[in-house]
């Protein structure tokens, strides 16, 4: 009976602690969808708005020699993958200094 708590407990703890959003590469996947050449990222993290499938992403980029700037993005849950909600920034639409 302890073992089956302790299980359950342990179970509600990775779930818990499961990332909310897409993947660092997800991401990425979805920010060079037309081919565009992105910047590195870091920093994901994804916060669930009202609708559980609408997500508000932000996440640091830095483009050659600048500073990592924040940007925010919404994304949603389409089926089994992700898609951009917010129409952008993509990549082309950012400065390539």
């Amino acid at each position: 009976m302890i073992a089956r708590i302790v299980l359950s407990v342990a179970a509600l703890a990775i779930v818990a602690a499961a990332p909310v959003g897409p993947s660092a590469t997800e991401l990425t996947a979805l920010r060079t969808a037309k081919g565009e050449k992105c910047p590195p990222m870091r920093n994901l993290s994804c916060a669930v708005l009202g609708d559980p499938s609408e997500l508000k992403c932000s996440y640091q980029q830095r483009f050659t020699r600048a500073k990592w700037t924040t940007t925010t993005t919404l994304v949603g849950k389409n089926g089994t993958g992700w898609e951009w909600l917010d129409g952008g920034p993509r990549c082309s639409s950012l400065p390539q200094h």
